[in-house]
């Protein structure tokens, strides 16, 4: 059979038509399918189902996928990279949460990486936004109003979103007719527009992402860590484990290497991992203690000795613990040790907790260039003082 003129070919090899993002928090060794809304499976359910009646995928292609589907191991960030390295199309499902949250901004970042690298003059196009919780009407943003396009024609749509679609059997109706129409837009893409191969960055290899949303990730969590030299310290899973704890708690985490920590936690609370080992050397502790000797209140420092170290018995503990006895000496009580990852998985939270808080109620308020404050008081214009402002001349 030929192929109708004007259309060009469907993709070949392996790939996905689709992939699916939700807002949810950062994956972690506790994380599974239930934390996630259970309506965002029925949803992918549906709709890869009215893509698979309309598609003419080749062989080896797969459908849609979303995390869920994912091992979630260690390497995450990989297998998802892998997957968005593989979708023809990105379906975000928008909700006031979805921006308040850095993982599926990260996730929608990563795919429009991919594709400005591909060669694509359009890197919107291959985005297809659906509304699945309603904004209020002054929080409609251009990617808002690009998810309220699909519902053109049904209000159902725009007053309830995808999700109460989803849910109540009165609106199936539309649902339906919405599941149509946007498997419709993702088949035609995906075979008459394929993107050309090329790889997604990993996660936290994303740099343009936008700041999520809430007072909490205007003011980022830093990771910090001290490692010895020849230690990749930016990829240590104690340190991702320790930003995805954060991101979980609503926070906009980033990872710096630790050297003299000089304007690292100026504007930002932290944790700051320390690996003994970094104190073996010559002078070891001495530098040490000169990198910490300035830590603000709202960074916790944590000394990771690893049990499992087979050195651990011969020189690990006595190294971190002469780590800790340096850093109690320096007054920073507040600095905890662990041996074991669920000791390590178990503090994190309220590690995270304590320092937004010590942040909160010591650090220096950095109000915007040209902003002026003026003290507010109860006492009618009658009763100024000298100290009130100037009233202006008539």
């Amino acid at each position: 059979m030929t192929q109708a003129s004007g259309a060009a070919a469907p993709p070949t090899g392996r790939g996905t038509y689709f992939f699916l993002s939700y807002a949810h928090p950062a994956p972690s060794s506790e994380y599974t399918p239930a934390d996630a809304d259970p309506w965002v499976r029925v949803f992918f359910e549906d709709l890869s189902g009215e893509v698979r009646r309309h598609a003419r995928p080749p062989s080896g292609m797969e459908i849609g996928i979303f995390d869920q589907q994912l091992p979630m191991g260690s390497d995450v960030k990989a297998a998802l990279a892998g997957a968005l390295s593989d979708a023809q199309v990105f379906v975000p499902l928008y909700s006031p949460d979805y921006f308040s949250r850095s993982w599926p901004l990260r996730e929608r970042q990563s795919f429009l990486d991919r594709v400005a690298a591909s060669g694509s003059p359009d890197t919107d196009r291959h985005v297809l936004p659906v509304l699945w919780i309603p904004f209020p009407s002054w929080d409609e943003t251009p990617e808002v109003r690009r998810a309220l396009d699909l519902g053109d024609g049904i209000p159902a749509y725009a007053e309830n979103g995808m999700r109460a679609l989803c849910m109540l059997a009165p609106y199936r109706d539309d649902y339906t007719r919405l599941l149509e129409r946007l498997a419709g837009q993702i088949v035609r893409l995906t075979e008459r527009s394929p993107l050309d191969a090329s790889p997604a960055p990993r996660l936290d290899e994303v740099t343009d992402a936008p700041v999520p949303k809430g007072a909490d990730a205007e003011t980022p969590f830093v990771v910090a860590v001290m490692a010895p030299a020849g230690v990749d310290r930016l990829s240590l899973p104690v340190a991702q484990y320790a930003a995805s704890t954060a991101e979980r708690l609503g926070f906009s985490a980033q990872v710096e290497a630790y050297n003299d920590g000089s304007g690292l936690f100026a504007r930002a609370p932290g944790v700051l991992l320390i690996d003994p080992w970094a104190a073996g050397g010559p002078g070891g502790i001495q530098s040490l203690r000169a990198a910490t000797k300035d830590l603000p209140e709202w960074v916790v420092p944590v000394v990771i000795a690893d049990r499992d170290d087979p050195r651990y018995d011969e020189r690990g503990a006595r190294l971190a613990g002469e780590v800790m006895d340096m850093l109690t000496a320096a007054g920073l009580k507040r600095a905890q040790s662990v041996a074991q990852v669920k000791e390590f998985v178990d503090i994190m939270p309220n590690i995270v907790t304590h320092a937004r808080r010590q942040y909160l109620r010591n650090a220096r308020v950095h109000p915007p260039e040209g902003f002026q404050s003026t003290r507010l008081s109860l006492r009618t214009p009658e009763s100024s003082t000298p100290s009130d402002p100037p009233k202006a001349e008539r």
